[in-house]
């Protein structure tokens, strides 16, 4: 196993609970766009490792932001072997899609933070008593705000990290629900932004998420109706 070049910050986690996730970009377009993300306040980001050359780009972005607060992690992690890849890249934490007992093992032993995919109340819970920083709930827009309300009610211990087409608007529909942290792909990239380097358009859009979590954090919770299902 590589030795980390960084290492994660529960804390600076639980204080902007967003997590990035970059799929598929060139390692360059990825680089940029890490760099407008954090700009703008977003410094929690995770490669998938179903990226063309994940690792590479892992290391690459790592180095690009060394000494910098900006937790670089891995995704579409769904196997040991895929594990070792991306923790020999410098990964500081691991998100998987569904939930797999020999990853999870492996992050257990190798004291890796980790947010696995889960579904039902059993993997929910299971994400809990595992240790997972939260438990990835996905694919979040198949379920929505009011299944994050409906496992919240028996379980309020549980953290909750919905995940899968979370734009602003249902960013605050799952907080009121419920929710504790956000799983963030498409929203933040619009492909005509990308495509022409729209740097500063990323930055921005970037800065609103993080000033609408700022401004949930100020609302009261577990309403009703959240206003999304």
């Amino acid at each position: 196993m590589g030795t980390q070049l960084s290492t994660f910050s529960v804390q600076a986690f639980w204080e902007m609970p967003l997590v990035v996730i970059m799929r598929g970009f060139p390692t360059e377009t990825a680089k940029s766009l890490t760099r407008a993300l954090s700009q703008g306040g977003l410094k929690t980001i995770e490669v998938t490792m179903n990226t063309p050359d994940a690792p590479e780009q892992i290391r690459q972005i790592i180095e690009q932001h060394e000494g910098e607060d900006i937790q670089i992690g891995a995704g579409t992690v769904t196997h040991p072997k895929i594990l070792e890849r991306a923790l020999d890249a410098g990964a500081s934490f691991i998100v998987t899609p569904h939930w797999n007992d020999a990853v999870i093992a492996q992050c257990q032993s190798s004291k890796i933070p980790f947010l696995p995919g889960c579904m039902t109340p059993t993997e929910i819970w299971s994400a809990h008593e595992a240790g997972a920083l939260a438990a990835k709930v996905f694919p979040a827009e198949s379920l929505g705000p009011k299944y994050i309300q409906s496992i919240k009610a028996p379980l309020p211990q549980v953290r909750l990290a919905p995940t899968g087409g979370v734009t602003i608007e249902r960013m605050k529909a799952y907080w009121l629900a419920g929710a504790d942290a956000f799983g963030i792909g498409s929203p933040l990239f619009p492909e005509e932004a990308v495509a022409s380097g729209d740097w500063s358009r990323i930055e921005k859009l970037a800065r609103n998420y993080v000033e609408a979590y700022r401004h949930m954090k100020s609302l009261s919770r577990g309403i009703e109706n959240p206003g999304l299902s």
